[in-house]
């Protein structure tokens, strides 16, 4: 397949340089000096301890020319963070030479797949689940730690079926990535699972200023009490989550590092522009459109907003 990536960090960069590994054809999106090191190095990928793997890959600084440089793109991966101001749709929006191209969107966020469909259409898009513990550690550099390797994704709600889909989903398997191709209504339920997860840990863990121990120990009442407001939003938005689904969240965050702090935490600590509203602010419109109150969600918004601005 030709794949266009959107965003060679962590995730598209391990994804996209899987599947070029793979025998497809890739082209990434990126700047500064990811793009120079992807022009002139190649894509460095290595997993564990292993020595790391050069991938010679396509890159370019726009949608529009990143494809060109493929001959036209079978499907996008959108892998860039949901920050603030973030141009990716518009870039894509502008590219007349993906018109009409399925986008799979793998960001942590409950409503990016509709602000996608909505400036696409519904049958151009796919909803996307990421799990994938890897860091980026260099331009065009990432590491592949242990945990999950896998890309759930799925229709979103109202589009037809699709044989790209089909033929995207093979070329991951190919490439060693697990996951699923599944239904509207099952995708929506891994969207908000894995919400209920980073959002709250993030944000929880940003708030605190401190990380996944502290989270599941000293302050379980609290990440149990947010990760209740997700699920009551889930529900009420249609969403039909399993009934001990905080539960298995929270055994999940259990079994994780003690010292694990998120992305969004991160980045707020480090005064970075952030996905807290692409998290916890799409949690909280979800939630308000489905008359759902989420008082610790709208409380842990303003803190963290007073703390960025």
């Amino acid at each position: 397949m030709k794949v266009l990536c959107i965003g060679a960090g962590a995730i598209g960069g391990y994804f996209g340089g899987a599947l070029a590994e793979a025998g497809h054809e890739v082209s990434f999106v990126a700047r500064g000096e990811t793009l120079k090191a992807l022009r002139e190095r190649g894509l460095l990928l290595k997993n564990g301890e292993e020595s790391a793997r050069t991938i010679r890959v396509h890159a370019a600084e726009r949608a529009g020319s990143a494809a060109d440089l493929l001959g036209g793109a079978d499907i996008v991966l959108v892998a860039t963070k949901a920050l603030p101001d973030n141009p990716t749709f518009a870039d894509l929006k502008d590219a007349h030479q993906l018109a009409g191209v399925p986008i799979v969107t793998t960001q942590n966020s409950v409503e990016v797949h509709d602000t996608a469909a909505a400036l696409f259409g519904t049958n151009r898009v796919f909803a996307g689940v990421a799990r994938c513990y890897a860091t980026r550690v260099g331009p065009a550099e990432i590491q592949l730690n242990p945990g999950p390797l896998t890309l759930n994704f799925g229709r979103v709600k109202g589009a037809s079926e699709s044989e790209v889909a089909l033929a995207f989903r093979a070329a991951l398997d190919e490439a060693g990535i697990g996951g699923d191709y599944l239904s509207p209504e099952e995708i929506l339920v891994d969207v908000w699972a894995k919400a209920m997860f980073v959002s709250t840990t993030g944000a929880l863990g940003a708030v605190a200023q401190a990380p996944m121990g502290v989270l599941r120990d000293a302050l379980r009442p609290q990440l149990r009490a947010l990760m209740k407001e997700v699920e009551a939003a889930a529900r009420g938005n249609g969403v039909e989550l399993p009934a001990d689904v905080v539960e298995q969240t929270l055994a999940f965050a259990d079994r994780q590092y003690a010292g694990a702090t998120s992305s969004m935490h991160r980045d707020i600590a480090a005064g970075l522009p952030s996905e807290l509203d692409a998290q916890v602010g799409a949690i909280r419109r979800k939630a308000a459109t489905a008359g759902v109150p989420t008082p610790l969600f709208d409380y842990t918004e303003a803190v963290l907003s007073v703390r960025t601005s």
